[in-house]
């Protein structure tokens, strides 16, 4: 019965005409962009134009920590000889020691939340 099925799904597009006919060209352009998002068309009065990749509102991450502030709050959580690895993107990450150990510490770059990894 599930041949006789299968057989029907293919067989009735073909019976119909349906079977010989092309593809339509859809014409749709697809652009990828990491980071700040992009749009194709103005979305408010605030966004800026960036030719080559479309309409962005600036500003968007004015509430990061800088990397001296992300480097103080991993010392008053009790860490050490604390150096920056990465300071760039989201999530800040750090060396430190403590208890004469070497840890490398993440830091949110918006939160300030810290954890060991």
């Amino acid at each position: 019965m599930k041949k006789f099925w299968i057989a029907l799904a293919v067989a009735a597009p073909m019976a119909l005409g349906l079977g010989g006919m092309s593809g339509a060209e859809a014409k749709t352009k697809v652009n990828i962009y990491l980071g700040i998002p992009h749009y194709g068309y103005q979305v408010g009065p605030d966004y800026v134009y960036r030719k080559g990749h479309g309409w962005y509102r600036p500003g968007r991450n004015i509430n990061r920590l800088s990397c001296g502030e992300a480097r103080r709050i991993v010392n008053r959580r009790g860490y050490r000889k604390v150096v920056a690895r990465n300071c760039n993107g989201q999530t800040y990450v750090f060396r430190a020691l403590r208890n004469n150990r070497v840890f490398i510490v993440y830091v949110n770059a918006r939160t300030g939340a810290v954890w060991r990894g």
